[in-house]
């Protein structure tokens, strides 16, 4: 009588023991799943910003240029916006 109850404790034990382990297990596995989702979100957005970095980038070169090339002609015309008045 004494061993059966005994074994029926160990029993009881061990199921306990291996249903928190499955619980613990499971919340795991959800959390990695969580991250690698709010990562994946993260990681395009990410690069979304790189993409028009590098077009405003672009952008700011045409510009750049654009301006070299014709400094003359906005110089000029920004002068005559501030009030310069040609002779």
């Amino acid at each position: 009588m004494q061993n059966e109850e005994k074994r029926k404790r160990i029993i009881a034990a061990v199921t306990v023991a291996g249903v928190i382990l499955i619980v613990i297990l499971f919340a795991v596995v959800i959390y990695q799943i969580i991250e690698i989702s709010v990562l994946s979100e993260r990681r395009n957005r990410l690069r979304e910003e790189y993409e028009n970095t590098l077009e405003q980038i672009v952008e700011g070169n045409d510009w750049l240029e654009n301006y070299e090339l014709n400094e003359d002609a906005i110089m000029y015309q920004l002068a005559l916006q501030n009030g310069y008045r040609p002779r």
